[in-house]
This record gives C-alpha cells, sequence and structure tokens, in this order.
C-alpha cells in the first residue's frame, strides 16, 4: 500500500487520461484513422507515464521497458485486428 500512496497522483492521472481517450474513441464518430492516432497517443502518454515512474523510483530495467511496450503493442494490434473492415 505504501507504494500506491508514494504514486497516487501519477495512477490517478494516467487512469484519468487514458479514460479520457478511450471515451473519446468510442464516443465519437472520427474516422478509423483519427482513432487510430488517439490511440497512438493514448498509448504513447502510456509508455512514457510508466517509465517516468520506474525512472524516478531507480528500478528502470529493460524489462519494464519492454513491457510497456509490447503491451501498447498487443493493443495496438487488437484495435487493427478488431477494425479490419474500416481500414
Amino acid at each position: 500500500m505504501k507504494i500506491i500512496g508514494q504514486h497516487l497522483y501519477m495512477y490517478l492521472f494516467e487512469i484519468i487520461l487514458l479514460g479520457i481517450g478511450f471515451i473519446v474513441i468510442l464516443n465519437t464518430n472520427l474516422s478509423f484513422w483519427m482513432e487510430y492516432f488517439v490511440l497512438m497517443g493514448i498509448l504513447f502518454v502510456y509508455i512514457v507515464i510508466g517509465l517516468v515512474r520506474h525512472s524516478k523510483d531507480h528500478d528502470m530495467h529493460f524489462k519494464v521497458v519492454v513491457e510497456y511496450i509490447s503491451i501498447a503493442l498487443i493493443i495496438a494490434l487488437l484495435f487493427l485486428l478488431m477494425n479490419l473492415n474500416r481500414v
């Protein structure tokens, strides 16, 4: 619980930012490419926030970087696969 308390504001910022981004994608009539660029922005912010948080705690390792990038790539791939008929 101590770690969550130390990073509470960063977690809240990340959740709010990601939530707003996904709400924009789900509730607007943007073209496929605009939704894709919004998603890429969301994922970029997700990676940056995660890496900043780990670098501040001095526990930045190669596997942490790979994990954040892998999760972002999986989400982007799922988005593309779910929207193949719109491309």
